[in-house]
This record gives C-alpha cells, sequence and structure tokens, in this order.
C-alpha cells in the first residue's frame, strides 16, 4: 500500500457558494392575452405550416445530431454518478503447467470516500452538462421551427412577387399599345415608345430575380427538412400570407428567464463550470479508496470457492509536487466559471432585447403598412388620371410613366410589408418559446423502455 501524506490543516471549507443570478426586473412594453404555447407553430392560422414544421422535426440533420449529443451528455452524467458507489469486480483464470491445473476466483470490492466533495462536483458537472444539453436541444428546435417558418413565408412571398409583377406586365404591355398607338399617330415622341418597353424590359429583370430567390428559398426549406436540394419530385403547396392571431402574452422578463432554452442552456453550463472549480480544488488534497479482496485458488474448479483468502486494504494518495499544475488547474476553472456567468448574463440581456425588438417592430410595421395602403389607393387613382389625360394629351409621358413606377412599387413593396410583419411575429415566438422537445423525447423513452 503505497501512501503519500499531506498536512490537512485549513481544508475545512474548499469551496465558494454559486454564484448568486439575479432576476431581472420591470416589465415588458406590450403584452397580448392569447396564452403561450410551446409548440409556437400551431398557434398561426397554416395547415401547410403544421405538416412542414413536423416533417422538420423529424428530419433534420443538425437536429438529430443535437439529440444524439443530448444522448451522450445524458450517459455521461450517468457514468459520473456511477463513481460514487462501490465497486465490485469477479474474475477466473485458469493455467495447466506439466499437466497440473489451477485455477484462481477473485472477488474484488473498491470504495473512494468522497472527503472533499471532489466526486460529487463530478457527477453535479456531469449533471449539468446534461441540463444544458437539454437547453441546447430545445434551443435547436425552437430555431429550427422558426426559420422553416420564416423561409415558408419568404418562398410565398416570391411567389406572390412573381404573380404581381407579371400582372404589372400585363398593365405594363397595354400601356405600350397605346402609347405606339399615339406614334403611330404622330402625337407623341419615340422616347414615350422607349421608355415604356424599357419599363418592361426592367419588370422581366425583377422577374428573374424573383424567380431566382424563390427556387433559392426552395432549396433551402428543402434543406430545413433533411432533404437535398436536388431531391426530384418535391413540390411545396401553394400556400398565402395569413391574417396574424392576436399577440401572444408575453408574461414577465423573469418568467421568459426561467422558459427560455438558451437561457436555461447558459445557466446550467455556469453552474457546470462552478462544479468543475469544486473538482479542481478538490484534487489538490489526498484522496482515500478502501478495498477487499477474496481469493480462491484450487487444482479443480468443483473445489475452487471452498477457501478464501481475504485482503482489506486502505490507501491514502495525494500529490507531494506537481510544478504547480493543480493550483493553476484551480485558476482554470475558477476564470471559465466568471467567463460562464458573464456569458449568461450576455444571454439574457440578448433574450429580453429580442422579445422587445419584435414587439417593436410588429408595432411599427402594422403602421407602416397602414400607410401604404393609403399610398397604394392615392397612387392608383394618380395612376387612372394621369392615363386617361395622357390620352387626351394634356400631360406628358413622364408623368404617367412616373405614376406607374410608384404604384407598381408600392405594390411589391406592400406585399413585402406584410411577409415583414409575419416574420415580426415569428421572432417574437421564437423569443418567448420555451422548451418542449427534451421532455418529449424522455417521455417516448420512457414509454417504450416500459412496453419493452
Amino acid at each position: 500500500m503505497v501512501i503519500a501524506v499531506l498536512p490537512l490543516a485549513g481544508c475545512a471549507t474548499l469551496f465558494s457558494e454559486p454564484a448568486a443570478v439575479a432576476e431581472p426586473a420591470g416589465q415588458f412594453s406590450q403584452s397580448g392575452t392569447v396564452p403561450l404555447q410551446s409548440r409556437w407553430w400551431e398557434a398561426l392560422p397554416d395547415t401547410h405550416l403544421q405538416a412542414l414544421e413536423q416533417k422538420a422535426l423529424d428530419a433534420n440533420p443538425d437536429l438529430l445530431a443535437t439529440q444524439a449529443r443530448l444522448a451522450q451528455a445524458a450517459a455521461l452524467a450517468r457514468k459520473s454518478g456511477a463513481v460514487l458507489y462501490p465497486q465490485l469486480n469477479a474474475g477466473l483464470s485458469s493455467a495447466d503447467t506439466d499437466g497440473t491445473s489451477s485455477h484462481v476466483g477473485t472477488l474484488a470490492a473498491s470504495y473512494e470516500l468522497d472527503l472533499w466533495g471532489g466526486l460529487q462536483a463530478q457527477a453535479d458537472s456531469a449533471r449539468q452538462s446534461w441540463l444544458a444539453s437539454r437547453g441546447a436541444l430545445d434551443t435547436a428546435a425552437v430555431t429550427l421551427t422558426a426559420e422553416v417558418a420564416d423561409t415558408w413565408y419568404q418562398l410565398i412571398e416570391q411567389a406572390g412577387q412573381i404573380e404581381l409583377l407579371s400582372e404589372q406586365q400585363q398593365t405594363n404591355r397595354q400601356m405600350l399599345e397605346l402609347v405606339e398607338l399615339r406614334f403611330d399617330r404622330g402625337k407623341v415622341q419615340a422616347t414615350d415608345v422607349l421608355q415604356q418597353r424599357q419599363l418592361i424590359e426592367s419588370a422581366e429583370a425583377l422577374l428573374a430575380t424573383a424567380r431566382s430567390e424563390r427556387a433559392v428559398l426552395e432549396h433551402q426549406l428543402k434543406a430545413l427538412l433533411g432533404q437535398s436540394p436536388t431531391t426530384p419530385g418535391t413540390l411545396f403547396p401553394a400556400g398565402e400570407l395569413i391574417e396574424l392571431p392576436p399577440l401572444p402574452a408575453t408574461g414577465l422578463p423573469a418568467e421568459l428567464v426561467k422558459q427560455r432554452p438558451d437561457v436555461r442552456e447558459a445557466f446550467h453550463t455556469l453552474r457546470a463550470a462552478e462544479a468543475d472549480v469544486a473538482v479542481a480544488v478538490a484534487d489538490r488534497f489526498p484522496s482515500v479508496s478502501l478495498g477487499a479482496t477474496l481469493t480462491s485458488s484450487a487444482g479443480s474448479l468443483s473445489g475452487l470457492f471452498s477457501d478464501w483468502i481475504r485482503l482489506l486494504s486502505m490507501d491514502l494518495l495525494g500529490p507531494l509536487f506537481d510544478g504547480g499544475q493543480r493550483v493553476a488547474e484551480v485558476d482554470r476553472t475558477r476564470a471559465a466559471a466568471r467567463a460562464a456567468l458573464y456569458d449568461y448574463s450576455s444571454v439574457v440581456i440578448d433574450a429580453l432585447g429580442e422579445v422587445e425588438d419584435a414587439l417593436v417592430r410588429e408595432q411599427q410595421q402594422r403602421l407602416r403598412l397602414q400607410s401604404l395602403d393609403r399610398q397604394l389607393a392615392l397612387t392608383a387613382e394618380v395612376v387612372e388620371r394621369t392615363r386617361y389625360n395622357y390620352t387626351k394629351g394634356t400631360v406628358n409621358y413622364l408623368d404617367v410613366l412616373d405614376a406607374l413606377r410608384t404604384h407598381q412599387s408600392l405594390q411589391r413593396d406592400q406585399l413585402t410589408a406584410r411577409r415583414s410583419l409575419i416574420s415580426y411575429r415569428i421572432a417574437l415566438h421564437r423569443a418567448l418559446a420555451g422548451g418542449w422537445l427534451a421532455d418529449t423525447l424522455e417521455q417516448t423513452a420512457a414509454v417504450t423502455s416500459s412496453n419493452d
């Protein structure tokens, strides 16, 4: 038995208390009355979106990889917790020397006393890392569902832009016929015809861009659903930009901190870092291990367990000189814990800011849409009047061209603004959403294991 002894004076208190985490005060600038759902997209009136979200949750490779990492963290937590219990091993060996057989059976038990709490801290660190992984999985799920929804409505917008541009082209061609007719009659300059043709060509360029954007968004949506962009036969249904339901209840900032999975992930990462400090401090002090071994030997297997030799042992082992490695490790883990605390504070601030940003943007976007509606009504009237006056020869073509460009640009802006309003609501749900996937997976695993 090898024993290295260290002075134990001044070791009564090894670890500091966990860092106190203050809850944010105040309240958000706005709040609705509709209860917030964990599966937030189900609050939106879009059956196509519901189907797309489920496909993404079932097949997205990044999310599946995060699930696998959660399983790794859970197994590591169980493994780390096992060191708190005695270990029992059994062995059997046989040998034959010059025709003489010998058999040896062994039972060995060992147990390390957790004098300084290092083993418990190691188990706590692994458990906190597992809890942080649960938060990471839920964060990935919330992020994925928000990206699916946002990409879906961007795809709908581009389809709407293509349809709108096609309608505008029809109007522009009708106007070109009118200008060419007046040119044939010698009432207008050739520049009027050329400018109208240029307007048509600029709309063709916009159409090409919109078709390109639509194809890219289809590829992005396929990737989110776990499909290759080159997979044939995948057709997305024709959707439409929805009317948003009432604003969800935002609750209080303190409630958000408790439900946001990325905040929970940062919190448990902080607690794991604090436990790592305890592990590093405990490693500077001696460890005590108890052992018991039972050995039986015989010339035949039938008489192997008739006689046992017992051996009891205690090992006290501690560092005498390590060149400052353990002190440096304590300093490193303490610095890592401080960094984790600051990271947690940063995540909380970002979370609160995301909610406030989404609330303000949606509120102001509604005002912008109201203004766009009024502008469209005015420009539509301007287009009609200038076109009529142009046929009468009382206004020049530049007035007609300017009115057309303004009105058609506002039509496209309004479509984008409607989609942006939905995007801001998605951002709000993403900022408010709590976790659900980790719990669902564990419940499913529990039901499966109980049925086996």
